[in-house]
């Protein structure tokens, strides 16, 4: 995600917050966003989910989701 950031100046808009799941994945806000593991990035715009990724870190999965949230 940081090479993403760091390469569009749009994206550093983009508020990133980062959940060490083995403290919280008994945390309601899991349940709630339907989190089921570790690797799982949700993105939001104007506080409705734009899309998910679950089990891929790769720059082609995740930009389609900063994509969405500074459009």
């Amino acid at each position: 995600m940081r090479a993403l950031i760091d390469g569009n100046p749009a994206y550093q808009a983009v508020t990133v917050m980062k959940v060490d799941w083995d403290r919280f994945s008994g945390d309601p806000i899991v349940g709630e966003l339907g989190v089921r593991g570790r690797a799982t990035l949700v993105m939001f715009s104007r506080g409705e989910e734009v899309g998910r990724v679950v089990g891929q870190t790769g720059a082609g999965a995740i930009e389609p989701l900063f994509k969405a949230a500074v459009s």
